[in-house]
């Protein structure tokens, strides 16, 4: 199978019995590889109105980009049902989320993305830009303040001082 063939998964084909060697395997763990990072992605990534996106929403952006792309089959890999995408559903897939495909392929591709991911999360949540923004041409002692009094805050509410950060393991 080449980059350019039929993609499975789309409506008419929900089956992953033909295994080449441009499928990505997931086999592993339960759900499988695969299945864990999509779902991170739908939990991760923000729409453009700062919401997760659906199922279908992602579907539609995939075949909009030119990856045809099934809802169903997508339900059936986010599941782990179907373990094995193509390489090309796989490039939809990442392009319909506007990340990396190496996201799905490699641990090093994973951490980048997860930080990519951060930052789109930052980006879509206007609170967040508003006061970033407010801090430019500010002093750097300014900034230095600013900082730890979001530490107090983050404190107060019951949050650790720093945002997680993402190994690659997560």
């Amino acid at each position: 199978m080449t980059k350019d063939t039929a993609v499975k998964g789309s409506d008419n084909d929900t089956t992953d019995s033909d295994t080449t060697d441009s499928t990505v395997d997931a086999t592993i763990g339960d759900r499988g590889v695969f299945a864990d990072r999509l779902e991170e992605l739908f939990r991760s990534v923000p729409d453009p109105k700062g919401r997760r996106f659906t199922g279908s929403a992602i579907a539609r952006r995939s075949t909009e980009l030119g990856f045809k792309l099934g809802e169903s089959y997508l339900s059936q890999l986010r599941s782990g049902k179907a373990r094995t995408p193509s390489f090309r559903t796989v490039e939809g897939i990442a392009a319909a989320f506007g990340v990396d495909v190496r996201y799905f392929l490699e641990d090093a591709g994973k951490q980048r993305t997860q930080t990519e991911i951060d930052m789109m999360r930052l980006q879509a949540d206007r609170s967040i830009h508003d006061v970033a923004y407010k801090l430019a041409d500010l002093p750097e002692s300014s900034i230095h303040v600013v900082n730890e009094l979001i530490k107090v805050l983050r404190v107060q509410q019951g949050l650790p001082s720093e945002p997680e950060t993402h190994t690659a393991e997560q």
